[in-house]
């Protein structure tokens, strides 16, 4: 029994490891974007379906902007990814050539994503998911969507958001509003 907890720590403690490098990868980014006009926190828990077989929910890290919230997913895969005819499925060939059907990052992202959009719906307030891939030793398919990219990617990709959200005519977010909202509802509100 000791054993078992042993390891669950230790997934625990690589876990949040290779979500403190998430954050300090994407953070340089969100500066460039945002100045510091955001919050990012980085092994958050939300409990997204209490009293169920499976109620809670892991964000590697979870970005608060003036101009959405963004759940932004790490993927440790080498070799590349395409689409398959599938929208929730990617097809991964490992750095061997084999090849296996990996679920895909939008659909893992559905119960964060849902969950959050309810809860900041009074706000109007967008929510996205983005899955960053290594840019090393991998490659993406450019046909596959535009929230799965690679770290170089993402100050466009934000851009992106940050032009689409002006030309709504959308008032700024209040991100200290969110960010209250959002840790009233989180079981485990990470680190950042």
């Amino acid at each position: 029994m000791e054993s078992t907890a042993l390891s669950q720590s230790g997934i625990e403690t690589l876990r949040r490891r290779s979500c403190l490098s998430l954050a300090k990868d994407i953070e340089p980014v969100l500066q460039a974007v945002c100045v510091d006009r955001f919050i990012l926190r980085w092994g958050v828990l939300l409990e997204h379906a209490p009293g169920t077989r499976n109620p809670t929910t892991w964000v590697d890290c979870l970005v608060v902007l003036p101009f959405g919230v963004f759940v932004v997913s790490h993927y440790h895969w080498a070799g590349s990814v395409t689409r398959t005819t599938n929208d929730e499925e990617l097809l991964m060939r490992d750095k061997y050539g084999i090849a296996s059907i990996q679920t895909s990052p939008s659909r893992r992202a559905t119960s964060a994503l849902r969950y959050l959009r309810a809860h900041l719906n009074q706000y109007q307030c967008p929510v996205e998911y983005v899955a960053v891939f290594p840019d090393r030793y991998f490659t993406l398919d450019p046909a596959l969507p535009e929230a799965v990219l690679q770290i170089p990617e993402l100050y466009h990709f934000l851009r992106v958001r940050l032009s689409r959200f002006y030309n709504s005519r959308s008032r700024l977010l209040d991100v200290q509003r969110i960010v209250s909202e959002l840790h009233r509802h989180c079981v485990d509100w990470g680190e950042g």
